[in-house]
């Protein structure tokens, strides 16, 4: 069976208040495709509007909002005037390595006697372990922080009670109905939580506990406030929301990125070749984060976290090194996952028949499913799952999903054949046995197409406004640059302009993009279409094209030109 599918999309404009955009545009005095963007962002107000382009760290949450808080700094400082040691127990992914490495930082600084423990993907799993809470107990712990995790782990808090040390959960992941009877836990997903913005990474809810400790210990806000860089790469890496708290500390951390004075972090982004330099969200998720992440996956984790915490330049040098070759090699082993995936789901799957996707192999690195998962996804559209199968017959796996499915509410109607299961809406972890993998196939395909429609499975492109090329000008993209970092919530725009007519033939380029230059009220602009090279003969042929695309700049031989970044057309 050969999977056929439409590399066509859906392009809508979105609909706007008119009324507000008219007030936007005059009190900003910005274009109108500029007050359309900000209408459609829910940014009505010259106040709102000001807050948004300015973030600043005055207009953070008090951590004290959280309504276990006080509970937890008390506890904290407890250890600290006792000198009793204090573990954190992070996660492996960069927003757990970001969230230990800010909280170790934060202890040391307000002197306590601190370790940190992450589990082992491989040997481990994710979250918390038996085995993880007796090596802590055995150490001498007497108070556990679990940052990036934890909010599931009833068995184990109670275990490490038994032990003698008390726990402090710090999470961001959908709880159970009940919580683990720690100390405090701070998470802004649980149901009574009274701190109002729910869209933390974990490392961001790190991060109002370390604010809140300084406080109560009458530290400088310099120890947190120095940290931030940290605490934007694990936030913008969990691809959480880019609003609220998370947008101020993504714009104030990515500008100190550039720089960082974490010696490990500074020679990590000079290997990137970004020291000094401009970086955007899609520099830390696909440069940098993917570094960190890599000994996580196919490593050891602790390496990325002794990186942030180094403070010698050779050993951070060493550091990075390590990270990038893993990084190398991870790549290698997701290209290779990749390929095989692809070609089992064109030999098996049908586009009618297959609203998701769900694939197994035993030889499988279990660290490189969920970027392959990823890439099912952008390749066909559907949820995916893939699963390394164990020798044990244990399976596990990793999903991604797509606009209108939440893939964890998808799994609760999956439970009774998964073995365990947690997650989020777009991003989920499972395990499974081997002969039950079929089985789960069939229902979760059921289940996904109860959730949708045909047409959901066909990619949409929304566009924030519609626009004319007179109104296209380096003033409208200096101020589309003034709305980073990008990310969920906070989108690069999506601009849309008809009645295009070619003023040369378009052609391919790099084999894979096609590249145009396009007319319109007497003005050309260059396009270029990012893997667009399928549907060449349908561009060339049309006489008037409509176009859905972003805004950006372009430096070529010392000169700068605006760009057309191609999301999608209609002719």
């Amino acid at each position: 069976m050969t999977w056929s599918v439409s590399n066509r999309e859906r392009i809508t404009v979105r609909n706007i208040d008119t009324e507000l955009v008219c007030k936007i545009k005059t009190e900003l005095n910005v274009p109108q495709g500029i007050a359309r963007i900000l209408v459609g962002r829910n940014l009505t107000t010259f106040d709102s509007c000001k807050q948004y382009f300015r973030p600043d760290s005055s207009n953070m949450l008090d951590p004290f909002l959280f309504r276990d808080m006080k509970r937890a700094v008390e506890r904290i400082r407890q250890s600290l005037q006792s000198g009793e040691k204090i573990v954190v127990y992070g996660d492996y992914d960069v927003d757990g390595v970001t969230s230990t490495a800010v909280m170790v930082k934060v202890l040391r600084a307000l002197g306590a006697q601190c370790d940190f423990y992450l589990p082992n993907r491989l040997t481990d799993g994710y979250g918390l372990s038996e085995s993880g809470i007796r090596q802590i107990a055995s150490g001498g712990a007497r108070l556990m922080i679990t940052v990036d995790c934890g909010i599931t782990a009833h068995h184990e808090i109670a275990l490490a009670a038994s032990l003698g040390i008390d726990s402090i959960v710090t999470d961001h992941h959908e709880p159970k109905d009940s919580l683990p009877q720690a100390i405090a836990v701070i998470n802004p997903k649980v149901a009574t939580e009274t701190f109002p913005d729910k869209n933390l990474a974990g490392v961001g809810v790190a991060f109002k506990l370390c604010q809140a400790l300084v406080s109560i210990c009458d530290a400088d806000a310099s120890i947190w406030n120095n940290l931030l860089d940290l605490v934007a790469l694990g936030t913008a890496a969990d691809i959480v929301p880019l609003v609220g708290e998370n947008r101020i500390i993504a714009k104030i951390g990515f500008k100190m990125l550039s720089n960082p004075a974490h010696p490990g972090l500074a020679a990590l982004v000079k290997q990137q070749g970004l020291l000094g330099k401009h970086v955007s969200t899609s520099q830390v998720v696909f440069q940098i984060a993917p570094c960190i992440n890599a000994v996580g996956r196919i490593g050891d984790p602790r390496r990325g976290v002794e990186m942030l915490l180094t403070n010698d330049a050779s050993e951070a040098q060493m550091y990075a090194t390590a990270l990038r070759d893993a990084n190398v090699e991870r790549r290698t082993l997701d290209n290779a996952v990749a390929d095989e995936a692809c070609v089992w789901v064109q030999n098996n799957c049908s586009p009618d028949q297959d609203y998701a996707l769900v694939v197994g192999k035993e030889s499988w690195h279990v660290g490189v499913i969920g970027i392959v998962a990823s890439k099912l996804v952008e390749k066909f559209y559907r949820p995916s799952v893939l699963f390394s199968i164990g020798t044990d017959g244990l399976a596990k796996g990793s999903g991604r999903s797509i606009p209108g499915v939440h893939l964890l509410d998808a799994l609760d109607k999956c439970s009774d054949i998964l073995e365990s299961y947690g997650g989020h809406a777009a991003a989920a972890g499972m395990s499974c046995r081997k002969e039950n993998i079929g089985k789960f196939r069939i229902r979760f395909n059921d289940v996904i197409k109860s959730m949708l429609q045909p047409d959901d499975l066909i990619p949409r492109v929304v566009a924030d406004a519609e626009v004319t090329f007179l109104e296209l000008s380096p003033k409208f993209c200096r101020i589309i640059k003034e709305m980073e970092p990008f990310g969920p919530g906070n989108m690069r725009p999506v601009l849309y302009c008809k009645d295009l007519k070619h003023k040369y033939n378009p052609k391919i380029v790099g084999n894979k993009h096609v590249k145009m230059a396009l007319i319109r009220d007497g003005i050309t602009m260059d396009a270029i279409g990012f893997n667009f090279s399928e549907r060449f003969k349908e561009l060339k042929a049309a006489e008037n094209v409509a176009m859905a695309f972003s805004l950006d700049e372009n430096e070529w031989n010392g000169k700068v030109s605006l760009q057309m970044k191609v999301k999608g057309f209609s002719v």
